[in-house]
């Protein structure tokens, strides 16, 4: 009785896209997946008072 069992994980296959207007959709789309916006000072008071608490705490 075999107890390692190696399992292969799924593969994801995507599907060719024919309408090359979709096509540059979906590139743009992906391109700005990967793209992080951080804005300061704009309300995010809480966020850095939190940063600033850990910092002290690190410190002690």
């Amino acid at each position: 009785m075999t107890t390692n069992m190696v399992r292969e994980s799924a593969k994801i296959y995507e599907f060719p896209v024919r309408n090359a207007q979709r096509l540059r959709e979906m590139q743009a789309r992906q391109a700005l997946a990967g793209r992080v916006i951080i804005e300061s000072g704009c309300g995010s008071w809480y966020h850095e008072e939190a940063i600033r608490e850990d910092q002290e705490t690190r410190k002690q």
